[in-house]
């Protein structure tokens, strides 16, 4: 018996030294390795590879339809795009929006119009994304009017901002509608998300300028590492309220907003309207223009 279990391992050995057999983590390694040389075709191999030999996953069919797309082969990228929306365990909007992509480069706008259908369904609401050219193709149809009045429809933009009562990291009580008569501005963000960290000091900026003319921001973490939380801020002091309830995604109130991609900016009126959603900080000027607009009201 331990001679065979001998033999078996000296098999094994001869396997992964002639590349016949590998760990994920070195295929991985050199799938990306190869990825940057810009041989596609032989990174395809490798994450095939990669799925034969440690099974289906939405990480290596990620790879798999984005090395299909950059080699051109859009029908087989929307396949595995698909297999890959329906193996991962977070049905996130952004997968179909990845499919609604490969769509419009097969000139299938009907396939197109119905996985964005799925993605609003599921909860996309960065509609402003779709201005980027790739979806240009969508702008002249009248299901594209009628998908983002959709959208907007269930971010609640002009309507009531969803309520919401709250224990802040401080200890006191928080109730949005009992802040009417200021602008609001809450901002979904995590210490590991690094645009949410680079869009803290126009915030600090913002929040210095206008917190003497109404102007406060409700900053809700989604960090699920309080140690890690508490690490930043101590280095990084914010100046405003911020909750924490330690829930990461499942956050409730990240849950009652729909928040699936972070930094996520609502901006709330003194009303107590909802009156923007998903200006981003990269548009800086921008948004310093509707915090102003909305204080001089």
């Amino acid at each position: 018996m331990k001679k065979f279990t001998t033999m078996c391992a000296a098999i094994l050995i001869v396997l992964f030294t002639a590349g016949l057999f590998a760990s994920l983590d070195d295929l991985l390694v050199e799938y990306s390795r190869v990825k940057k040389t810009g041989d596609h075709a032989k990174a395809l191999t490798i994450i095939e590879k990669a799925i034969e030999e440690h099974g289906e996953s939405d990480k290596l069919f990620q790879y798999k339809y984005e090395t299909l797309e950059q080699l051109g082969k859009y029908p087989e990228a929307l396949i595995a795009a698909i297999k890959r929306a329906d193996l991962s365990k977070r049905k996130s909007p952004w997968h179909c929006l990845a499919i609604v992509s490969i769509c419009i480069k097969l000139n299938d706008l009907d396939k197109a119009f119905a996985w964005l259908d799925t993605a609003i369904d599921r909860g996309f609401l960065s509609y402003t994304e779709l201005n980027d050219d790739q979806y240009k193709p969508l702008h002249n149809d009248k299901r594209y009017a009628a998908a983002i009045q959709r959208v907007k429809d269930n971010i609640g933009i002009d309507k009531p901002a969803k309520d919401f009562t709250v224990t802040l990291m401080d200890g006191s009580a928080y109730t949005l509608s009992k802040q009417k008569g200021k602008v609001i501005l809450i901002d979904f963000w995590a210490t590991w998300c690094p645009p949410c960290r680079e869009g803290l000091p126009h915030l600090k900026e913002f929040y210095a300028e206008f917190k003497d003319k109404g102007f406060d921001i409700l900053g809700i973490s989604l960090d699920s590492n309080p140690e890690d939380l508490q690490t930043f801020l101590k280095n990084t002091p914010l100046p405003w309220k911020l909750l924490f309830t330690n829930n990461g995604w499942s956050d409730p109130t990240a849950r009652l907003y729909n928040v699936n991609l972070i930094p996520s900016y609502w901006l709330i009126d003194r009303a107590g309207t909802l009156r923007h959603f998903g200006l981003p900080l990269r548009d800086k000027p921008t948004l310093k223009k509707a915090i102003e607009s909305l204080i001089a009201e």
